[in-house]
């Protein structure tokens, strides 16, 4: 465990834990548990858009709140969280939502008498460096969630 600081007073608002080998091992058993077994990867690719964009929505609906954490948290300043950065991530998910139903495979031409295609599928877990400072604008998860790639932080 280790402290993290409001930058402002320099106060402790709580103790974090610090992660090891066995938690990174932890959360890849569980992003590949949710991979095999989770309810994400069987639902169709609109259900998957929809919960997207039920967490913009609460972004949006939250942006206040979520202002205030970043702030006390970090030390930016609220009204960069509020009317920037928030509503910018928003933003990104709908974006990447909005893509949902356009990942497709390709038909490739090819010098032989072969049909040749490549298909879009998942494969399993990756690892992601997320940035500490704005981890929910981090894009690569949104479009990761869609075409059900299982990430661990």
């Amino acid at each position: 465990m280790f402290p993290t600081y409001d930058p402002g007073t320099g106060n402790v608002i709580a103790h974090v834990s610090e992660g090891d080998a066995e938690d990174i091992d932890r959360a890849v058993f569980a992003a590949r548990k949710a991979f095999d077994e989770g309810p994400w990867p069987r639902m169709i690719v609109y259900e998957r858009l929809e919960v997207l964009f039920r967490f913009a929505d609460l972004l949006d609906k939250h942006t206040e709140e979520l202002a205030t954490l970043e702030t006390w948290d970090n030390g930016k300043h609220h009204e960069q969280s509020a009317k920037i950065e928030l509503p910018m991530i928003s933003r990104v998910i709908r974006y990447y939502a909005g893509w949902a139903d356009k990942v497709h495979g390709l038909t490739v031409s090819a010098d032989v008498p072969y049909h040749v295609q490549t298909i879009n599928e998942p494969i399993g877990v990756a690892g992601q460096i997320i940035p500490w400072n704005l981890s929910l604008s981090h894009w690569r998860y949104h479009l990761s969630l869609l075409i059900q790639v299982y990430f661990y932080f």
